[in-house]
């Protein structure tokens, strides 16, 4: 299986300091079996955002996003972008990379027509097409196997 995409380890452990720091202070001051539980829960939540990823196996296209994973064969998998955003978005820089307006990555399923959100891919800069690429070099070496 490869890998095209995944969370970067800033972000997780961004995540996992907003998520357990005051959970794991909470239960160190005063242990009991709630504390626990948030611990618990606050654990579970940085393991499923360092899972949120994007791969290629041989058969299957795997989207890992927070709330469930999806597998689209590899036969019915094409990428693409979405629409542009509203140039009158939150980002801006006078005229630069942001002012274009940024694109969601999808992979459609040929067939039905579904569309699938790649919630790791950024909406702006340079990594949507580098991601988009990558896919796409790997869904054809996927098909060609």
């Amino acid at each position: 299986m490869k890998v095209i995409a995944r969370v970067s380890k800033f972000v997780v452990g961004v995540v996992a300091f907003l998520a357990l720091a005051p959970t794991l202070l909470r239960a160190f001051i005063s242990p009991n079996s709630i504390t626990i539980g948030w611990v618990i829960i606050g654990a579970m939540i940085v393991i499923r955002v360092a899972q949120i990823s994007v791969a290629v196996s041989p058969d299957w296209v795997i989207v890992r996003n927070f709330f469930r994973t999806t597998h689209v064969p590899v036969w019915e998998a094409e990428i693409e972008f979405g629409e542009t955003e509203s140039e009158r978005g939150l980002m801006s820089d006078a005229g630069g990379k942001y002012d274009a307006g940024g694109r969601t990555l999808y992979v459609r399923r040929q067939w039905n027509g579904d569309r699938l959100h790649i919630g790791v891919a950024p909406r702006f800069g340079t990594e949507p097409e580098r991601i988009h690429d990558e896919l796409v070099d790997a869904i054809r070496e996927a098909r060609a196997a």
